[in-house]
Protein backbone atom coordinates (compact mmCIF):
# COMPACT_ATOMS: atom_id res chain seq x y z
CA UNK A 1 0.00 0.00 0.00
CA UNK A 2 2.82 2.42 0.89
CA UNK A 3 4.50 1.70 -2.46
CA UNK A 4 1.23 2.40 -4.25
CA UNK A 5 0.83 5.75 -2.49
CA UNK A 6 4.44 6.66 -3.26
CA UNK A 7 3.91 5.81 -6.92
CA UNK A 8 0.81 8.00 -7.06
CA UNK A 9 2.58 10.90 -5.39
CA UNK A 10 5.46 10.70 -7.84
CA UNK A 11 3.07 10.42 -10.75
CA UNK A 12 1.24 13.56 -9.65
CA UNK A 13 4.52 15.45 -9.29
CA UNK A 14 5.46 14.56 -12.86
CA UNK A 15 2.03 15.45 -14.16
CA UNK A 16 1.97 18.82 -12.43
CA UNK A 17 5.36 19.78 -13.80
CA UNK A 18 3.97 20.08 -17.31
CA UNK A 19 3.38 23.59 -18.60
CA UNK A 20 0.03 25.25 -18.00
CA UNK A 21 -1.29 28.50 -19.35
CA UNK A 22 -3.00 31.40 -17.63
CA UNK A 23 -4.92 34.47 -18.71
CA UNK A 24 -2.28 36.91 -17.46
CA UNK A 25 1.48 36.82 -16.93
CA UNK A 26 1.05 38.03 -13.37
CA UNK A 27 -1.75 38.52 -10.91
CA UNK A 28 -2.06 39.10 -7.18
CA UNK A 29 -4.50 36.78 -5.47
CA UNK A 30 -5.95 37.91 -2.12
CA UNK A 31 -5.80 35.44 0.72
CA UNK A 32 -7.19 35.09 4.22
CA UNK A 33 -5.48 33.53 7.20
CA UNK A 34 -7.44 30.71 8.82
CA UNK A 35 -5.44 30.20 11.97
CA UNK A 36 -1.91 29.77 10.60
CA UNK A 37 -3.16 28.62 7.17
CA UNK A 38 -3.13 30.70 3.97
CA UNK A 39 -6.46 30.22 2.17
CA UNK A 40 -7.61 31.41 -1.25
CA UNK A 41 -10.93 31.24 -3.08
CA UNK A 42 -11.12 29.49 -6.44
CA UNK A 43 -13.59 28.38 -9.05
CA UNK A 44 -13.11 25.04 -10.77
CA UNK A 45 -13.91 24.48 -14.45
CA UNK A 46 -15.96 27.71 -14.47
CA UNK A 47 -18.26 26.33 -11.80
CA UNK A 48 -20.64 28.92 -10.29
CA UNK A 49 -19.57 28.15 -6.71
CA UNK A 50 -16.31 29.06 -5.00
CA UNK A 51 -14.05 26.62 -3.22
CA UNK A 52 -11.45 27.25 -0.53
CA UNK A 53 -7.89 26.01 -1.02
CA UNK A 54 -4.96 26.09 1.37
CA UNK A 55 -1.72 27.38 -0.16
CA UNK A 56 0.92 25.03 1.24
CA UNK A 57 4.47 25.22 -0.08
CA UNK A 58 5.24 22.03 1.84
CA UNK A 59 2.37 20.05 0.34
CA UNK A 60 1.14 18.41 -2.82
CA UNK A 61 -1.91 19.59 -4.75
CA UNK A 62 -5.17 17.98 -3.64
CA UNK A 63 -8.87 18.33 -4.26
CA UNK A 64 -11.59 16.94 -2.02
CA UNK A 65 -12.99 13.68 -3.40
CA UNK A 66 -16.58 14.84 -2.89
CA UNK A 67 -15.84 18.00 -4.88
CA UNK A 68 -14.21 15.96 -7.65
CA UNK A 69 -17.30 13.75 -7.88
CA UNK A 70 -19.77 16.64 -7.71
CA UNK A 71 -17.99 18.48 -10.53
CA UNK A 72 -17.50 15.25 -12.48
CA UNK A 73 -13.79 15.79 -12.78
CA UNK A 74 -11.93 13.31 -14.91
CA UNK A 75 -10.43 10.79 -12.47
CA UNK A 76 -7.99 7.93 -12.69
CA UNK A 77 -7.35 6.06 -9.48
CA UNK A 78 -6.49 8.62 -6.80
CA UNK A 79 -5.85 11.38 -9.35
CA UNK A 80 -8.16 13.96 -10.86
CA UNK A 81 -7.75 16.63 -13.51
CA UNK A 82 -9.01 20.20 -13.18
CA UNK A 83 -9.24 21.81 -16.62
CA UNK A 84 -9.23 25.37 -15.27
CA UNK A 85 -8.57 26.67 -11.78
CA UNK A 86 -9.48 30.36 -11.50
CA UNK A 87 -7.86 32.29 -8.64
CA UNK A 88 -9.30 35.83 -8.66
CA UNK A 89 -8.83 36.09 -12.42
CA UNK A 90 -5.56 34.16 -12.58
CA UNK A 91 -6.51 31.18 -14.68
CA UNK A 92 -4.42 28.02 -14.47
CA UNK A 93 -5.05 25.17 -16.89
CA UNK A 94 -4.43 21.43 -16.61
CA UNK A 95 -4.13 21.07 -12.84
CA UNK A 96 -3.56 17.46 -11.75
CA UNK A 97 -4.58 16.69 -8.17
CA UNK A 98 -4.72 13.85 -5.68
CA UNK A 99 -8.13 12.97 -4.23
CA UNK A 100 -6.88 10.66 -1.47
CA UNK A 101 -6.48 13.27 1.29
CA UNK A 102 -9.25 13.23 3.92
CA UNK A 103 -10.57 16.77 4.36
CA UNK A 104 -13.26 15.72 6.86
CA UNK A 105 -10.92 16.69 9.71
CA UNK A 106 -10.99 20.32 8.54
CA UNK A 107 -14.78 20.22 8.27
CA UNK A 108 -15.06 18.81 11.81
CA UNK A 109 -13.12 21.86 12.98
CA UNK A 110 -15.52 24.18 11.18
CA UNK A 111 -13.06 24.93 8.38
CA UNK A 112 -14.59 24.63 4.88
CA UNK A 113 -11.45 23.47 3.07
CA UNK A 114 -11.83 21.85 -0.36
CA UNK A 115 -8.25 21.41 -1.50
CA UNK A 116 -4.58 22.29 -1.25
CA UNK A 117 -2.42 24.17 -3.73
CA UNK A 118 1.07 22.75 -3.31
CA UNK A 119 4.54 23.36 -4.64
CA UNK A 120 4.04 20.89 -7.46
CA UNK A 121 1.61 23.43 -8.94
CA UNK A 122 3.29 26.63 -7.72
CA UNK A 123 6.52 25.47 -9.42
CA UNK A 124 5.24 26.90 -12.71
CA UNK A 125 5.68 30.43 -11.37
CA UNK A 126 7.57 32.85 -9.23
CA UNK A 127 5.35 32.98 -6.14
CA UNK A 128 5.48 36.01 -3.84
CA UNK A 129 3.61 35.62 -0.55
CA UNK A 130 3.04 38.97 1.16
CA UNK A 131 1.73 38.20 4.64
CA UNK A 132 1.22 41.86 5.58
CA UNK A 133 -0.68 42.77 2.41
CA UNK A 134 -2.62 39.48 2.36
CA UNK A 135 -1.82 38.62 -1.24
CA UNK A 136 0.00 36.00 -3.30
CA UNK A 137 1.48 37.14 -6.60
CA UNK A 138 2.00 34.43 -9.21
CA UNK A 139 4.14 35.45 -12.15
CA UNK A 140 5.19 33.61 -15.29
CA UNK A 141 7.57 36.46 -16.20
CA UNK A 142 11.02 34.96 -16.71
CA UNK A 143 12.84 38.17 -15.76
CA UNK A 144 14.77 37.78 -12.54
CA UNK A 145 13.51 39.96 -9.69
CA UNK A 146 16.02 42.52 -8.39
CA UNK A 147 16.45 41.85 -4.65
CA UNK A 148 16.16 44.73 -2.19
CA UNK A 149 19.18 45.39 -0.03
CA UNK A 150 17.74 43.75 3.07
CA UNK A 151 16.73 40.52 1.34
CA UNK A 152 18.07 37.17 2.48
CA UNK A 153 18.97 35.24 -0.66
CA UNK A 154 19.38 31.51 -0.96
CA UNK A 155 19.16 28.75 -3.50
CA UNK A 156 17.05 25.67 -2.96
CA UNK A 157 16.49 22.24 -4.33
CA UNK A 158 13.10 20.61 -4.74
CA UNK A 159 11.94 17.78 -2.53
CA UNK A 160 11.61 14.68 -4.76
CA UNK A 161 8.09 13.91 -3.54
CA UNK A 162 6.25 17.23 -3.39
CA UNK A 163 8.67 19.71 -5.04
CA UNK A 164 8.77 21.80 -1.85
CA UNK A 165 11.75 24.17 -1.58
CA UNK A 166 14.54 22.74 0.58
CA UNK A 167 17.10 25.22 1.95
CA UNK A 168 20.22 24.84 4.02
CA UNK A 169 20.05 25.80 7.67
CA UNK A 170 21.89 25.13 10.87
CA UNK A 171 20.51 24.17 14.26
CA UNK A 172 23.25 24.77 16.77
CA UNK A 173 26.27 23.12 15.18
CA UNK A 174 24.29 20.81 12.89
CA UNK A 175 24.08 21.65 9.20
CA UNK A 176 20.83 20.28 7.79
CA UNK A 177 18.15 20.94 5.17
CA UNK A 178 14.76 22.36 5.96
CA UNK A 179 11.53 22.56 3.99
CA UNK A 180 9.85 25.93 3.40
CA UNK A 181 6.39 24.96 4.65
CA UNK A 182 3.67 27.61 4.86
CA UNK A 183 1.21 24.92 5.97
CA UNK A 184 2.81 24.44 9.39
CA UNK A 185 2.77 26.66 12.49
CA UNK A 186 5.80 27.23 14.74
CA UNK A 187 9.09 28.70 13.52
CA UNK A 188 10.55 25.23 13.03
CA UNK A 189 9.32 21.65 13.39
CA UNK A 190 11.82 18.82 13.89
CA UNK A 191 11.12 15.08 13.68
CA UNK A 192 10.22 13.58 17.05
CA UNK A 193 12.72 10.77 16.49
CA UNK A 194 15.55 13.32 16.54
CA UNK A 195 14.67 14.80 19.95
CA UNK A 196 17.30 12.91 21.95
CA UNK A 197 19.90 13.75 19.32
CA UNK A 198 19.26 17.49 19.80
CA UNK A 199 18.37 17.49 23.48
CA UNK A 200 21.76 17.61 25.14
CA UNK A 201 23.58 20.10 22.90
CA UNK A 202 20.91 22.21 21.18
CA UNK A 203 17.86 22.34 23.49
CA UNK A 204 17.74 24.88 26.35
CA UNK A 205 14.24 24.11 27.71
CA UNK A 206 11.51 21.69 26.76
CA UNK A 207 8.08 20.54 27.85
CA UNK A 208 6.11 17.45 26.93
CA UNK A 209 2.47 17.28 26.00
CA UNK A 210 -0.16 14.99 27.41
CA UNK A 211 -1.92 13.99 24.21
CA UNK A 212 -1.25 15.59 20.83
CA UNK A 213 -0.80 19.29 20.16
CA UNK A 214 0.04 18.74 16.49
CA UNK A 215 -0.30 15.61 14.37
CA UNK A 216 0.32 14.49 10.82
CA UNK A 217 -1.39 11.82 8.65
CA UNK A 218 -0.29 8.19 8.98
CA UNK A 219 1.59 8.73 12.26
CA UNK A 220 1.11 7.01 15.61
CA UNK A 221 2.86 9.15 18.25
CA UNK A 222 0.59 10.37 21.05
CA UNK A 223 2.65 13.32 22.33
CA UNK A 224 4.87 16.21 21.25
CA UNK A 225 7.72 18.19 22.70
CA UNK A 226 7.88 21.97 22.69
CA UNK A 227 11.49 23.11 22.96
CA UNK A 228 13.57 26.24 22.91
CA UNK A 229 16.61 25.83 20.70
CA UNK A 230 19.90 27.45 21.57
CA UNK A 231 20.33 28.84 18.05
CA UNK A 232 19.46 28.37 14.40
CA UNK A 233 20.43 30.12 11.19
CA UNK A 234 18.92 30.26 7.70
CA UNK A 235 20.04 32.33 4.73
CA UNK A 236 22.58 34.22 6.83
CA UNK A 237 19.96 35.12 9.45
CA UNK A 238 21.05 33.99 12.91
CA UNK A 239 18.38 33.46 15.55
CA UNK A 240 18.65 32.54 19.21
CA UNK A 241 16.27 30.80 21.62
CA UNK A 242 13.84 29.81 18.86
CA UNK A 243 10.72 27.84 19.77
CA UNK A 244 10.62 24.43 18.08
CA UNK A 245 8.00 21.70 17.98
CA UNK A 246 9.09 18.06 17.85
CA UNK A 247 6.47 15.86 16.22
CA UNK A 248 6.22 12.57 14.36
CA UNK A 249 6.17 13.38 10.65
CA UNK A 250 5.11 11.13 7.75
CA UNK A 251 8.01 8.88 6.78
CA UNK A 252 8.40 10.25 3.24
CA UNK A 253 8.46 13.87 4.46
CA UNK A 254 10.23 13.48 7.81
CA UNK A 255 12.63 16.40 7.86
CA UNK A 256 12.87 19.88 9.46
CA UNK A 257 10.00 22.18 8.51
CA UNK A 258 10.37 25.97 8.52
CA UNK A 259 6.87 27.13 9.38
CA UNK A 260 4.56 30.12 9.23
CA UNK A 261 5.45 31.60 12.64
CA UNK A 262 8.86 32.45 11.17
CA UNK A 263 8.01 32.86 7.47
CA UNK A 264 5.22 35.37 8.20
CA UNK A 265 7.83 37.90 9.35
CA UNK A 266 8.99 38.16 5.73
CA UNK A 267 7.72 38.77 2.24
CA UNK A 268 8.51 35.38 0.81
CA UNK A 269 9.59 35.17 -2.84
CA UNK A 270 10.03 31.69 -4.29
CA UNK A 271 11.40 31.72 -7.84
CA UNK A 272 10.63 28.10 -8.69
CA UNK A 273 12.01 28.19 -12.27
CA UNK A 274 15.40 29.44 -10.99
CA UNK A 275 15.45 27.51 -7.69
CA UNK A 276 16.03 30.79 -5.85
CA UNK A 277 14.36 32.13 -2.75
CA UNK A 278 14.24 35.54 -1.05
CA UNK A 279 13.14 36.41 2.48
CA UNK A 280 12.48 40.15 2.69
CA UNK A 281 11.94 41.17 6.34
CA UNK A 282 9.10 43.54 7.16
CA UNK A 283 10.99 44.88 10.15
CA UNK A 284 13.48 43.60 12.67
CA UNK A 285 12.88 39.87 12.77
CA UNK A 286 11.79 38.77 16.25
CA UNK A 287 12.07 35.01 16.58
CA UNK A 288 9.39 33.29 18.62
CA UNK A 289 11.34 32.52 21.80
CA UNK A 290 8.45 31.50 24.05
CA UNK A 291 4.79 30.57 23.81
CA UNK A 292 2.15 32.80 25.47
CA UNK A 293 -0.62 30.25 25.86
CA UNK A 294 -3.17 28.49 28.00
CA UNK A 295 -1.67 25.22 26.73
CA UNK A 296 -4.63 23.44 25.09
CA UNK A 297 -5.35 21.74 21.78
CA UNK A 298 -8.95 20.98 20.74
CA UNK A 299 -10.70 18.57 18.41
CA UNK A 300 -14.33 17.84 17.53
CA UNK A 301 -16.06 14.51 18.12
CA UNK A 302 -18.52 12.80 15.81
CA UNK A 303 -21.21 14.11 18.18
CA UNK A 304 -20.09 17.68 17.36
CA UNK A 305 -18.64 18.21 20.83
CA UNK A 306 -15.41 20.19 21.21
CA UNK A 307 -13.02 18.24 23.43
CA UNK A 308 -9.47 18.55 24.70
CA UNK A 309 -7.00 16.60 22.59
CA UNK A 310 -3.75 17.80 24.14
CA UNK A 311 -2.41 19.71 27.14
CA UNK A 312 1.11 21.08 27.61
CA UNK A 313 2.67 19.98 30.89
CA UNK A 314 2.93 22.86 33.39
CA UNK A 315 0.63 25.12 31.34
CA UNK A 316 -2.26 27.13 32.87
CA UNK A 317 -4.66 24.47 31.58
CA UNK A 318 -2.66 21.66 33.19
CA UNK A 319 -2.41 23.58 36.47
CA UNK A 320 -6.20 24.04 36.40
CA UNK A 321 -6.68 20.26 36.15
CA UNK A 322 -7.98 20.15 32.57
CA UNK A 323 -7.44 16.71 31.05
CA UNK A 324 -7.61 14.98 27.68
CA UNK A 325 -11.22 14.19 26.78
CA UNK A 326 -12.75 17.05 28.77
CA UNK A 327 -15.54 18.70 26.79
CA UNK A 328 -15.48 22.47 26.21
CA UNK A 329 -19.09 23.54 26.66
CA UNK A 330 -18.82 27.31 26.39
CA UNK A 331 -16.48 30.27 25.98
CA UNK A 332 -17.40 33.41 27.92
CA UNK A 333 -20.88 31.92 28.45
CA UNK A 334 -21.37 31.32 24.70
CA UNK A 335 -21.73 27.71 23.47
CA UNK A 336 -18.70 26.31 21.67
CA UNK A 337 -19.29 24.10 18.61
CA UNK A 338 -17.33 23.28 15.51
CA UNK A 339 -19.05 26.23 13.79
CA UNK A 340 -17.33 28.77 16.04
CA UNK A 341 -14.30 26.77 17.17
CA UNK A 342 -11.98 28.71 14.86
CA UNK A 343 -12.80 31.84 16.87
CA UNK A 344 -11.59 30.13 20.05
CA UNK A 345 -8.44 28.97 18.27
CA UNK A 346 -7.80 32.53 17.05
CA UNK A 347 -8.18 33.82 20.62
CA UNK A 348 -5.64 31.27 21.79
CA UNK A 349 -3.14 32.45 19.15
CA UNK A 350 -3.81 36.16 19.76
CA UNK A 351 -1.26 37.58 22.20
CA UNK A 352 -3.61 40.50 22.96
CA UNK A 353 -6.04 38.04 24.57
CA UNK A 354 -4.69 37.49 28.08
CA UNK A 355 -7.36 35.25 29.62
CA UNK A 356 -10.07 32.84 28.47
CA UNK A 357 -13.06 31.68 30.52
CA UNK A 358 -14.29 28.19 29.64
CA UNK A 359 -17.03 25.91 30.90
CA UNK A 360 -15.52 22.42 31.02
CA UNK A 361 -17.44 19.16 31.41
CA UNK A 362 -16.05 15.81 32.51
CA UNK A 363 -18.66 13.09 32.58
CA UNK A 364 -21.73 14.67 34.18
CA UNK A 365 -19.82 17.30 36.15
CA UNK A 366 -19.26 20.78 34.68
CA UNK A 367 -17.26 23.71 36.01
CA UNK A 368 -16.19 27.15 34.88
CA UNK A 369 -12.52 28.00 34.81
CA UNK A 370 -10.71 31.20 33.86
CA UNK A 371 -7.31 30.52 32.38
CA UNK A 372 -4.72 33.31 32.43
CA UNK A 373 -2.28 32.96 29.57
CA UNK A 374 1.33 32.51 30.61
CA UNK A 375 4.71 31.92 29.04
CA UNK A 376 5.15 28.15 28.83
CA UNK A 377 8.89 28.42 29.36
CA UNK A 378 9.44 29.93 32.82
Amino acid sequence: MKNLILFCLLAVCLACSTDGTCAAAENTIPFEMLGHLITVKASINDSPGEYTFIVDTGGLTFVDLDVAKALELKQKGMMAKINTLDLSGFRIENVFCITAFDFSHFRRLGMPIHGIIGSNLLERYTATIDFEAGGITLSSDTTAMAPPGNALLMTFRNHPINNAPLVKLTVGSKEIEGMIDTGQPYPIVLPLASFEEYREAEVIDFIRSNGLMEEWPNTTADFNYLARLRSMAVGGLKLEHVVCLFGELPAMLSMPLIGSDLLSQFRLVIDYPRDELMLIPYDDVQPMDNSFSIGLRFDVSEENEVFVKGVWDGSPAAEAGIEIGDVIVSLDSKPVTRDNLIGLIDMMRDDDTESITLEVRRGEAAREVTLEKAMLFK
